[in-house]
């Protein structure tokens, strides 16, 4: 069996919260299956907006003109099998941090670069406060579409309720889902 290479991000910007204690999670059962792991937490990181002025520079080379620390991400997302976005819904949609990260996506709309993308594994993981499901689906509808248009297997999403920090350390119920995903991203009978 192969080893999977999988990137764990954090788009929340609380540290030890429920969107970083279920991506640990998820990273633990890739872990435990074989995987080789890194993550990265987005608040850390200086990831400014896309500014879409540079006559598409990114599509012509894989990578943004913007000098910040995107630019030492894009390897790690093609060196890449799997990757485990996690990022709190805010506002219906990823937070802030998230959103920016996936906007330095448009790197790789290029058929050169797309090509690198086809077939690794997507996993979104989501908390939120509401206690209705369709909370996320903004969110979800939104990690699908760019799933598909990069054809990455959108293998699961696992959504939460979960309002005050660190709850979701109680709930066995996602523990259990988040370590569960996590041991399928080393499984090639779901390629």
């Amino acid at each position: 069996m192969c080893q999977m290479r999988v990137l764990g991000v954090v788009g929340s910007p609380r540290q030890n919260g429920n969107t970083e204690i279920l991506v640990d999670e998820v990273l633990r059962g890739a872990k435990d299956a074989g995987a080789t792991l890194e993550k990265i937490f987005l608040n850390d990181l200086d990831i400014k907006p896309c500014q879409s002025t540079c006559n598409e520079y990114c599509k012509a080379r894989g990578n943004c003109k913007i000098a910040d620390d995107m630019s030492t991400l894009y390897d790690k997302l093609y060196g890449s099998d799997a990757i485990v976005l996690g990022t709190p819904v805010y506002w219906w949609g990823p937070s802030a941090q998230m959103k920016a990260f996936i906007d330095r996506w448009y790197a790789f709309s290029h058929p050169a670069f797309i090509k690198r993308f086809e077939g690794k594994k997507l996993v979104l993981v989501a908390p939120f406060e509401e206690s209705d499901i369709s909370t996320a689906d903004p969110l979800v509808g939104m990690i699908k579409k760019s799933a598909e248009y990069l054809k990455m297997d959108f293998l699961a999403r696992l959504l939460v309720t979960a309002g005050e920090k660190g709850v979701v350390a109680r709930n066995i119920k996602a523990i259990h889902e988040a370590y569960a995903t996590g041991t399928l991203l080393n499984n090639p009978d779901i390629y």
